[in-house]
């Protein structure tokens, strides 16, 4: 058998297997490279994702309490003039049963003075005897040793002089007391006459002849209701002339309907202001609410009946 020996040459193999393994340790560095960035990428965007996740649960926490704040504070806004209105209501209430209570007070007290008075006659009447007696002792024991400057007239002549100085002296002082306390009563009295006379009509009763009218003032307050639409709270305010003012209350709601309303004028309107920033001014508080105050005063009108 024959034998056959062969020479290859396997340079060309080598070279080309050098190369493929370069080119192999390319590829390999690029997809570490390529995988690097892909975790990298990954990364950043599941941080992305989180913190947009975060951002958009923030703003939908944060948006649905703002709405529930703004629900919450209209729902206050509400009850609160809702107590506002309320409280408005009761002192109208109040008002009305002070009125009654000083009305009713008045009446039983006069009632029971009458009693007591009837029930003191006939008590006397029953027992007269012994009331005279009563009445003189009194007169005779109680009277002078509750007040010793009767000794001045009563023992004159018998009384020693430094005594009868004293008892002369104390008597003067009360005298002086006396005259001193009538005087007042009569200052206050004619103060009381001068101020009644300043606001009746005319000033005296001479100009009015034989009228019964006076002039009080008065202010009537109209306002809608809160609680029911197409309702109106009245109010009537006067001067505390006299403890009972029901009656001029109850005859001014009654007749309000019927007076001729017409806009203040505008000098009347400036005198108000006046008097308004003077009590503004007198009752000094936070700066902002008192400008508040002037301002709604100014932006107000209110109508008086016409003369």
């Amino acid at each position: 058998m024959a034998n056959l020996h062969f020479n290859v040459d396997t340079s060309p193999m080598a070279a080309s297997v050098d190369t493929a393994k370069g080119h192999i340790a390319g590829v390999t560095v690029a997809v570490a490279s390529m995988q690097t960035a892909v975790i990298a990428a990954e990364v950043a965007g599941s941080k992305k994702i989180c913190e947009n996740v975060d951002r958009g649960f923030y703003m939908l926490v944060k948006s649905q309490i703002s709405q529930k704040a703004v629900a919450a504070y209209s729902e206050m806004t509400s009850k609160q003039m809702t107590l506002l209105q309320l409280a408005k209501a009761l002192d109208g209430v109040k008002r009305q049963m002070e009125s009654d209570y000083h009305m009713i007070t008045r009446r039983y007290s006069k009632l029971f003075r009458s009693l007591n008075k009837a029930l003191e006659t006939r008590v006397k009447e029953l027992d007269r005897p012994a009331m005279q007696l009563a009445e003189i002792k009194k007169s005779i024991v109680y009277d002078k040793l509750m007040d010793d400057s009767s000794m001045l007239f009563s023992t004159s002549t018998e009384a020693l002089p430094l005594a009868q100085a004293a008892l002369s002296g104390k008597l003067k002082q009360k005298v002086r007391d006396t005259m001193f306390t009538l005087s007042e009563s009569v200052d206050e009295t004619n103060s009381y006459s001068k101020k009644v006379d300043s606001i009746l009509v005319g000033g005296d009763n001479e100009s009015l002849g034989d009228s019964d009218f006076r002039y009080l003032p008065a202010v009537f307050c109209s306002t809608d209701s809160l609680l029911n639409t197409g309702d109106y709270i009245e109010n009537v305010y006067t001067a505390d002339i006299w403890q009972n003012a029901a009656p001029i209350v109850s005859e001014i709601i009654h007749i309000h309907h019927e007076l001729p309303w017409t806009s203040v004028d505008g000098n009347e309107k400036d005198a108000v202001r006046r008097e308004f920033l003077a009590l503004c001014e007198k009752e000094a508080g936070e700066e902002r609410l008192s400008n508040e105050i002037v301002r709604l005063f100014d932006c107000s009108s209110w109508e008086v009946p016409q003369t």
